[in-house]
This record gives C-alpha cells, structure tokens and sequence, in this order.
C-alpha cells in the first residue's frame, strides 16, 4: 500500500511538472505568436505611415506646381501683348502686305500713358487702318504703389479679361476707355464696377469674375517682369520693329508724338 502510493504521488507529482511544463510551452508560443502579430501590425502600420507620407508629399507637389502655373489669356502674344492688325481692325481677310510692328508698354495708372493717348492714339489708329501698321499693346503694372486700392493691377486686369473674351480688337476699346477716363495718381482708381461697364461697352459682356478674382493678376506679374527683362524701365515705352521711340530735344529725351512715330514708321516701311 505504502509503496503504491508513493509511486501514485510520483506520478502526480510528474504529471504536474509536466502541465506546468505544456503550460509554459503554450504562454512561451502564445507569446511568440503574439510577439509575431505585434511586429506584422507594427510592419503593416508602418506601411501605412510612409504610404501615406508619400502621398501628402505627392499631394502638396502637385498643389504646388498648380499654383505655379499662371493662367494666361486668350488672344495673348507669347511677349504678353494683344496685337491689333489692319484685318482686325477693318474687318478684312490678312492681307500679303507686311505692315510695320509698333509695341507699346503702359500702366493704365501713369499719367505720362494718359498724355500718350490722347496725343498719339489717333495717329496709330489711323496707321493700323491704313495698313502701315499693327499695333501690339504690352500691359504692366508698374505703378502697384501709387493708388490706394490696387488700381494699376486692377485697370490691367480688367483690359486682360477683356482681351481673353473678345480679342484685341475689344482690348483696344478698352485701352482707350480706360486712359480716357484715367484716375489720379495717389487716390483711389476706378471702382470694380466702373471697370465691369468699361469692359461691356467694349464687347466683353461677362467679365464680372474675372474682374473681381483678379484672375490675371499672376499674368501680369510675369508680363511686368518680362518688361523690365526687355529693359524697360518707364512708361510709355514705344517701340518700332523693337527699337525705341523717343523726342529729342536739345539733347534731352522724352515721350514721343505723332512726328516721332511717323518718322519711326516710314523709315523702317
């Protein structure tokens, strides 16, 4: 019986070294499956985090090159003019006939433009229609400090939204409203919606947006830029077949006039 007993006891006691024994083999798998779980959801987790990074970064690459992109306008040279040919003016078909290219740089802003136009317009429109000429307007804005609203920014903007709906023949339209009825320099400029009711009367009915989104602002940053670029440093700057326009007197240089010009013209026709 004694014997028995302790052999039975043994066997327990084995049996319970050898649970304890299967115990600590699974705690030790479990732990090692678990162990094996964590890092696969780690690994996976960190997947998910460079993913996602590679795509915040692809995300804000691309918001970027969109917001580098400038929006240019319709019927725009690749020198950010709006050139005005004797077909588009008369309404013709082209003809074979090479007419003298005539570039003017102007801020709507500068009163020096203003005196420009109101002695020289006549004499370039007459030449566009003749034929003799086409004239390309460059728009900048290089008085952006001079109003208190953004006026020079804004009247240039508003000619280009003109242009990119109408063409240049409603630029020109434009042009001449907009210098005919010039601002001073130091206050405040034409309201957004005198420019709107500038803009309908020369032919581009539904331009509002555009005015009032400043959508060619970016357009006319570059232009200016290429503007000076093209070494011009004040406006009016005229140009025949790329060569300065000035008057010359006794040796002082200034704004020219229709004598200038037709000058100009004639010796390069």
């Amino acid at each position: 019986m004694v014997s028995t007993s302790r052999e039975e006891a043994g066997n327990r006691a084995g049996d319970r070294a050898e649970s304890r024994q299967e115990l600590a083999d699974r705690i030790r798998q479990e732990h090692l499956r678990g162990s094996g779980r964590r890092r696969v959801q780690a690994m996976v987790l960190v997947v998910l985090l460079v993913v996602a990074a590679i795509g915040l970064l692809l995300w804000m690459q691309f918001r970027a090159h969109q917001e580098s992109v400038v929006t240019a306008p319709q019927n725009a040279t690749e020198e950010y003019g709006f050139l005005l040919t004797p077909a588009l003016k008369n309404g013709t078909e082209p003809t074979d006939a090479t007419p003298v290219r005539v570039v003017t740089y102007e801020d709507f802003l500068c009163s020096s433009c203003g005196i420009f136009h109101t002695e020289s317009s006549p004499f370039l429109a007459e030449q566009v229609a003749a034929g003799a000429i086409e004239l390309e307007y460059r728009p900048i804005s290089f008085l952006v400090n001079a109003s208190t609203d953004e006026y020079s920014q804004r009247a240039a903007n508003a000619a280009v939204c003109v242009a990119d709906q109408a063409g240049a023949v409603a630029y020109a339209a434009m042009h001449d409203l907009l210098l005919a009825n010039q601002p001073a320099e130091g206050g405040a400029g034409l309201s957004d919606e005198q420019l709107i009711d500038f803009a309908v009367q020369a032919g581009a009915a539904d331009v509002d947006e555009c005015v009032t989104e400043r959508t060619f602002w970016p357009w006319i940053e570059e232009a200016t830029a290429a503007s000076l670029e093209a070494d011009v440093h004040e406006t009016p700057t005229v140009r025949v077949n790329g060569q300065n326009v000035v008057r010359s007197d006794n040796g002082k240089e200034s704004m020219p006039g229709p004598p200038e010009l037709q000058y100009a013209i004639e010796a390069v026709s």
